[in-house]
């Protein structure tokens, strides 16, 4: 039976799609089936490095493709691209819960990216057991990151855990935030996840090359799979 994870943030530009793609890739060193469902802007053909894409979630969802046609797969893992400009319409629950329960023995794992779009996140909170909160250490994003925890917990969503992303080098002494403890406490949310600063993750977006990890953020990614898989590994800040 796969279990199923949103992926969100209250805001664009906290890494939705990057952790959800490198998250996904670390499950799957960990041997577990797994698939990506992109439901917010589409980044992750890019980032997977397969960009010559024919048919995406959308297609699937109207009908026009089969699932074995629209699904992709790279770096172990299989996974649906956005729609180029968004779904033309909300998705038909009853569409996504036959695609859910057609995948129940195939994939140990379900990642589903959802930009902080009430509509959305309301609709795609029918389908999961629990959550993780994409924000970075700022104002705007823990503000959109609580909005986000708050509308899934009226949604009956109570697992919810926060991953702090892109924390700068010179955190301790520019205090975008009062400190991380404040982040957590506004976001409302368990702390699963810190990850620093990594500048080849933002420059593989921005020139369209499939992202490379370093060595240490790998590492990361890794613990953060085993705390998905319910191990306890300690949390470091790098």
């Amino acid at each position: 039976m796969s279990e199923r994870i949103l992926i969100t943030g209250g805001k664009g530009g906290v890494g939705k799609s990057t952790v959800c793609a490198m998250l996904g890739m670390a499950l799957a060193r960990e041997g577990k089936r797994t698939l990506l469902l992109e439901a917010g802007q589409r980044s992750l053909d890019v980032m997977m490095g397969c960009e010559n894409v024919l048919y995406d979630f959308g297609d699937l969802l109207e009908g026009r493709c089969s699932v074995e046609d629209a699904l992709l797969s790279a770096g172990g893992v299989d996974f649906l691209c956005a729609p180029p400009k968004g779904f033309s319409q909300m998705p038909d629950p009853r569409i996504l819960w036959d695609l859910f329960r057609a995948w129940e023995e195939t994939y140990h794992f379900i990642l589903i990216e959802v930009p902080g779009q009430q509509e959305l996140l309301s609709l795609f909170s029918q389908f999961i057991q629990r959550a993780v909160i994409i924000s970075t250490a700022d104002r705007t994003s823990a503000r959109g990151g609580r909005m986000a925890s708050d509308l899934l917990a009226r949604q009956g969503i109570y697992d919810i855990r926060l991953c702090i992303n892109m924390l700068p080098p010179d955190f301790l002494y520019t205090r975008p935030v009062p400190d991380l403890d404040w982040l957590i406490d506004t976001v409302c949310a368990q702390l699963i996840c810190i990850l620093p600063f990594e500048f080849r993750l933002i420059s593989g977006m921005l020139l369209g090359n499939s992202v490379r990890l370093s060595h240490d953020i790998s590492v990361i990614f890794d613990n953060f799979a085993q705390r998905i898989l319910g191990k306890y590994i300690d949390l470091l800040v790098w």
